[in-house]
């Protein structure tokens, strides 16, 4: 008996194929299981899907040995990204992490205060981004752990001293990126990454800038450097551009938000469902619940079609902002 599969399972499969983490094949499996026909012509494919299913459960399970070291630097992504703060001795990272997300983190007037990464949340409009405060940047000194976090970062804010020498500093930080096969952006990759490396948008905080010679260590940094990355004046001390900080941040992060509705009624604005751009109504379903995306007939949307309301497919790619409301 033929196995008749829908393109909608079709779909699924393609972005199983595609999917790279672990994580992310489950999540692709789960609606390729909810969504396949049950008749006695899948029996057979149903069955390798369970089968797959708990080989990946396994794999996930399975952890490899780490040092304490490297453990110290496994931080947890929560909220809708993980930001990582980088910079050199003394550039001020701790007590912009601590004004940002009011999260306590050691901060003084002497070099290394911060030994290990330290979590925090940062609050812009309705959603939450972690920001994670790490230990300084050393010349020719990788510790054990610190490039996976930065790796699996979703962006990163470069922190620099503009009274002291910050062309040097960022020098500095891109020279040890380097060494982490780490390679840095404003926008979007003019390539695909070599084998071995990653690539991460980033922008840089222009640190302590309502101190009097800040000045020209603003205009020295943005001569060599503003061609190739957005470079922002900040001050803990003033909370100075603290509110385009987190406009920047979000905007250079491969996410956007959307809200559900049930029919006749409003959306709750206070609560977006975070997607990755590109995402479509079958990854809104699935977001609120797997079944969603098996018995899912179309959706109408508010926002970014040509009315209000507009019938749409599954395969519609949804836009920043745009109201959903799922018809099953």
């Amino acid at each position: 008996m033929p196995a008749n599969l829908t393109p909608q399972y079709l779909e699924a499969e393609a972005k199983f194929k595609q999917a790279k983490s672990v994580p992310e094949k489950i999540k692709a499996l789960e609606v390729m299981m909810a969504i396949i026909p049950k008749h006695k012509g899948t029996e057979r494919l149903r069955g390798q899907l369970k089968s797959r299913m708990a080989k990946l459960k396994e794999e996930l399970q399975k952890k490899p040995a780490v040092s304490r070291a490297e453990q110290a630097y496994n931080v947890k992504k929560e909220g809708a990204a993980q930001v990582a703060l980088l910079g050199l001795p003394n550039a001020g990272k701790s007590n912009l992490f601590t004004h940002l997300t009011h999260a306590p983190s050691e901060v003084a007037d002497y070099p290394f205060t911060t030994q290990k990464p330290i979590p925090g949340m940062m609050r812009f409009e309705n959603l939450q981004i972690q920001l994670v405060d790490t230990p300084p940047i050393q010349m020719d000194r990788i510790e054990p752990g610190f490039p996976n976090l930065i790796r699996n970062a979703d962006g990163l804010l470069i922190v620099l001293d503009l009274t002291d020498d910050p062309v040097f500093q960022m020098e500095v930080v891109l020279e040890e990126l380097n060494r982490m096969k780490i390679e840095i952006g404003d926008g979007n990759p003019a390539h695909p990454p070599e084998q071995g490396w990653v690539f991460k948008r980033a922008f840089l905080l222009g640190n302590k800038a309502d101190l009097r010679n800040a000045t020209e260590g603003l205009r020295a940094l943005e001569g060599r450097f503003k061609s190739e990355w957005m470079i922002l004046p900040v001050s803990a001390k003033e909370e100075m551009n603290f509110e385009e900080v987190k406009k920047e941040v979000y905007g250079r992060l491969d996410i956007l938000r959307v809200y559900t509705k049930i029919p006749g009624k409003e959306p709750d604005l206070t609560e977006p469902v975070i997607l990755k751009r590109g995402s479509t109504i079958d990854d809104v379903a699935l977001s609120v619940h797997k079944d969603f995306a098996a018995k899912l007939r179309y959706a109408r949307v508010w926002g970014s079609g040509k009315f209000d309301g507009q019938m749409v497919k599954r395969d519609y790619r949804v836009s920043e902002g745009d109201v959903i409301e799922l018809h099953l």
